[in-house]
């Protein structure tokens, strides 16, 4: 899931909205909207650790937008968007930290499922018998550390344990990180973004791993997309999976499977109502965020 997708500038006005966790790429989303460069959340989950349910998301403004940030409190807390008894904070003006070593600091190398292994691409640290993937973090476009993503992944997992798949298709693929996955298993893999940026991200994280020659990147929209596929996934916002379901259920092969991420747990029935011609294999639910696996 990624939590931004445009560039920073050198100085920015700094807002800060406590935020239900389950609802923070939402959020993220809504404030990209209004004007911010990019979000981050403050606090960095550790292993093990107790799911949050509330967390600190920081957002990162034109500077010329200073006063305008205050509005959205408003506009926020009338959407349900604020944790019980947030106060609105006054933007603080902030020049550029070194967002570069900011990233290494935080960024460190997990596991994620029993076969893959997420790493940076300045950590060589390796595990035997796992799949390493190398993701430089593109500012918002996914390490695969966020539940959706992780679900994703594992999802994929237990799907390449049962059989094998001809081809597949990742939908939105922001770093990269699904598609390398699926490659990294013997599958020809293509990967498609309108976001230009989240493009070149994946492209770039492609140099730092072995599987990129499996992997055919593509700006095309689904609806320009050729042929079908074995396997297909999408983490993407629920509103976005059930406005393209028609289109990815036409994508997919007989007997396919269609991985689904980036879905509220309070959306799994809206999801599964626009892919109602499709079999449910598995749902998997991780804090506060679902994972389907339905097939044709």
């Amino acid at each position: 899931m990624r939590y931004c997708k445009r560039s920073m500038t050198a100085t920015y006005a700094k807002a800060t909205f406590r935020v239900p966790a389950v609802m923070a790429d939402d959020i993220a989303g809504f404030l990209v909207s209004r004007g911010a460069l990019g979000c981050a959340v403050a606090e960095m989950e550790k292993p093990r650790q107790r799911p949050r349910r509330i967390l600190t998301l920081e957002a990162y403004f034109p500077i010329t937008n200073r006063r305008q940030v205050s509005g959205l409190y408003a506009a926020m807390r009338h959407r349900g968007m604020l944790a019980a008894r947030s106060r609105a904070r006054k933007p603080r003006k902030i020049t550029d930290p070194g967002w570069a070593t900011k990233w290494q600091e935080r960024f460190k190398p997990f596991r994620v499922g029993k076969k893959f292994f997420i790493v940076p691409p300045w950590e060589q640290k390796r595990i035997a018998g796992r799949i390493s993937i190398t993701i430089a973090p593109g500012f918002g476009f996914g390490t695969g550390r966020h539940p959706s993503t992780a679900g994703a992944l594992r999802a994929i997992e237990k799907l390449f344990a049962e059989r094998t798949y001809a081809n597949a298709l990742d939908v939105g693929t922001g770093s990269g990180v699904l598609a390398f996955a699926m490659a990294s298993l013997n599958t020809p893999v293509t990967a498609i973004d309108i976001d230009k940026e989240a493009l070149e991200n994946a492209r770039q994280n492609a140099k730092l791993n072995t599987t990129d020659a499996g992997i055919r990147f593509s700006s095309k929209p689904l609806a320009q997309v050729a042929g079908r596929f074995d396997l297909i996934s999408a983490n993407i916002l629920s509103t976005v999976l059930t406005g393209m379901a028609p289109l990815l259920t036409r994508r997919l092969r007989p007997k396919g499977r269609l991985v689904l991420s980036g879905i509220l747990t309070s959306e799994v029935r809206q999801v599964l109502a626009a892919y109602r011609g499709l079999r449910t294999i598995a749902i998997n639910r991780s804090r506060g965020w679902a994972t389907l696996v339905v097939a044709k």
